[in-house]
């Protein structure tokens, strides 16, 4: 049976007002930790205050206050060289494309540390893939996984014949996802895009399941200096112990709105057509009335919001609707997310994400439950963290490509709740991946 605290309605609206609360509690600490301004108006010459209170205002993501406070410091010296390559950075980061790119040219003939020289360079290349007309971006990993019941979360049990007992499970992982955009006339406004994903799970040792996922999706895209918008065609495919399981086909669209320079809400909606491969099922879709194939409708929103320049998080809501052949195997439910991005020195970073969903099926199913209507309550979390090969160096910084191959780890919980007679579920695993990120990236 569902636990009463996982399904009871006032949780689930304590979980979105906490959301809701810890994105204006970022946002009144950011305010409140600014240095105040009246302090540089009574000494504006005073280059080591201005340079503290700009390195304090990027550091709250207060990007444009920090601009302005770099760019009176250069007019007082035009020579002050690492605050010229702040500079170009901060710009960077608002969008100001040309002007950073102008900055760091500056830098060109001027003498700089090996790790200054670097990141002008890194950021220049950024920039000129960034007013590219085509772009081609993505990442490949690889790495091992280790589940300690690796068939479980794959696999629904019943509790009247006795849930299996767990058996731990090691598998290799690969992954590789594209990304492609192209404009359309001369304003860089409109786009054709494409992005790709292929990801191989595969059994090593134990009751570990050979997994398989491959995805496809096109459209068109539209971006200016505070949204960007989507919309394409995609299919996607699923295999499952060498076998076809799934395969969808459908529409989705989505669009970000820059409310902020720290904050960013998103709204996205996809509908598919799904079409099950299950051998054992659809040799009884006559007995049955239709089968697990129907169509998919979900819909969300978003929130991003920039604690401080290091720390981020990431708020989501979605509801989803499934029909299908088999009155029973149709459902409905929310879902809930939230993630930290927790950055510090020399790349490393900290990442916490989790989700809820909750599922109530359509109909009581008489054929496989006996009559019961199944409900179901999912939920994972995952607390990765990582850093890239250049943090390990003595400098921390190597500006080659050291910097985009990232050492992570990573450790995961997932739980699903179902009501009898199916049995429940609950798993830990852990992952060590190396991931190489290459190409143009927001």
């Amino acid at each position: 049976m569902v636990a009463e605290s996982w399904t009871r309605r006032p949780a689930w609206r304590q979980a979105v007002l906490g959301l809701a609360f810890a994105a204006a509690f970022g946002t009144h600490a950011t305010m409140a930790k600014a240095q105040d301004f009246s302090e540089i108006l009574a000494a504006p010459d005073d280059e080591s205050l201005n340079l503290a209170y700009a390195r304090e205002q990027a550091r709250l993501g207060n990007l444009g206050l920090a601009s302005s406070t770099l760019e009176r410091l250069l007019i007082m010296d035009p020579n002050r060289h690492s605050v010229r390559l702040f500079h170009g950075v901060v710009l960077y980061r608002l969008g100001d494309m040309q002007g950073a790119r102008d900055e760091l040219r500056r830098l060109d003939a001027v003498p700089l540390s090996p790790v200054q020289r670097a990141e002008a360079e890194s950021y220049l290349r950024r920039i000129e893939r960034n007013q590219s007309t085509r772009t081609v971006s993505g990442s490949l990993s690889a790495g091992i996984a280790y589940e300690d019941d690796a068939a479980g979360a794959y696999f629904t049990a019943f509790e009247l014949v006795g849930a299996p007992t767990p058996e731990e499970g090691v598998s290799s992982e690969v992954a590789l996802v594209l990304e492609g955009r192209a404009d359309i006339g001369s304003s860089q406004e409109w786009q054709v895009y494409g992005t790709s994903l292929l990801y191989d799970r595969s059994a090593l040792s134990g009751a570990a399941i050979d997994f398989q996922r491959a995805g496809l999706e096109a459209g068109v895209s539209r971006a200016t200096r505070l949204t960007r918008s989507r919309f394409g065609a995609l299919v996607r495919h699923v295999r499952l112990m060498g076998e076809p399981q799934l395969t969808e086909a459908g529409v989705r669209g989505d669009s970000r709105w820059r409310v902020t320079n720290a904050t960013t809400l998103s709204v996205r909606a996809e509908a598919v057509s799904q079409d099950f491969d299950e051998p054992g099922i659809d040799a009884l879709a006559g007995l049955l009335g239709g089968d697990r194939d129907g169509e998919r409708f979900s819909a969300g929103i978003g929130l991003n919001h920039r604690l401080t320049s290091r720390t981020t998080v990431d708020g989501s809501l979605d509801y989803e609707v499934k029909s299908a052949g088999y009155g029973p195997f149709g459902y409905a439910g929310p879902r809930l997310g939230l993630s930290i991005d927790q950055r510090f020195d020399r790349g490393v970073y900290v990442l916490a994400s989790g989700s809820v969903r909750w599922i109530e099926y359509d109909e009581a199913d008489a054929i496989f439950l006996g009559g019961a209507t199944r409900e179901d309550v999912r939920a994972n979390t995952r607390l990765a963290v990582g850093a890239p090969l250049s943090a390990f160096t003595a400098r921390g910084s190597t500006g080659d490509i050291r910097e985009n191959v990232t050492l992570e780890g990573a450790l995961s919980f997932n739980r699903r709740d179902s009501s009898s007679p199916l049995a429940d579920f609950e798993g830990w695993g852990g992952e060590v991946r190396l991931i190489w990120r290459f190409g143009a990236r927001d």
